[in-house]
């Protein structure tokens, strides 16, 4: 790989980007979903593919809820499937503008929390947003920005430094990522891992490998330069399951 000569980041910090940043890069997808589907009602029940129980309303139900829960302090079950569960049945008699309407209402007042919240909450947030902004474009066809996408910046913040630090809690091999926008980034402690592992991807596709959205074929497929296999249970936890069939943007 080229990028195995190129400066390497000692940890996924410097890419960890500010809470200012991820403020505004919440708005912006929160209105790219919006000018997405904004009166698109034909659309909103079709399957999202990459959430195969939701539609593509349940899923704007999801983000407008997520939204609602922040300006209401509600935030103790944070990222539960109860949690979850609770903003698609409040909001499931709702039609799918008037759900981007909840969201857009109440978008200021997040991108006042995410400004004022620690660096990886907001990250977080954008993450979640950005991720599921491409399950709606997957379903639709429809795949929008996929390069030099300030969101992305914010969002691989998060990933990288939880990565970093669940190879570090767990003592798996260390994984050198490369993408466009963050470089090569060395994740894990070398000192203290019993292996070495290095895959360069697209921005896109590190989003996507990495929030869950790969089959275990696909990600066995990636372009590693090392054996993978003792970095598996970064692939299937509580948050990140790999569908069982290939999804292909």
């Amino acid at each position: 790989m080229s990028a195995m000569s190129d400066v390497i980041a000692t940890g996924p910090r410097r890419h960890l980007r500010s809470s200012a940043d991820a403020a505004a890069a919440y708005r912006t997808v929160q209105g790219r979903v919006d000018a997405l589907l904004r009166g698109r009602t034909d659309l909103c029940e079709r399957v999202v593919p990459a959430c195969p129980g939701w539609s593509v309303r349940q899923t704007v139900c999801h983000l407008a809820g997520t939204a609602q829960d922040v300006v209401a302090a509600n935030l103790a079950n944070v990222g539960t499937d109860e949690w979850t569960r609770a903003q698609l049945d409040r909001l499931a008699d709702r039609p799918l503008d008037e759900v981007l309407d909840l969201w857009a209402t109440a978008t200021e007042t997040v991108v006042e929390f995410l400004t004022d919240s620690p660096k990886l909450v907001g990250a977080q947030a954008v993450f979640d947003a950005l991720t599921h902004e491409h399950d709606i474009r997957g379903a639709l066809g429809e795949p929008g920005s996929r390069t030099a996408d300030p969101a992305f910046a914010v969002a691989i913040g998060f990933l990288t430094t939880m990565i970093d630090r669940t190879i570090r809690r767990n003592a798996y091999p260390c994984l050198r990522l490369t993408t466009p926008t963050t470089g090569t980034t060395q994740l894990g402690d070398p000192a203290s891992a019993p292996g070495q592992i290095a895959v360069e991807l697209s921005d896109f596709e590190a989003l996507r490998v990495f929030s869950g959205r790969r089959s275990r074929r696909q990600l066995a497929n990636l372009p590693w330069v090392g054996d993978p296999a003792g970095l598996q249970p970064i692939f299937h936890t509580v948050a990140v399951r790999p569908p069982a069939d290939d999804l292909c943007e």
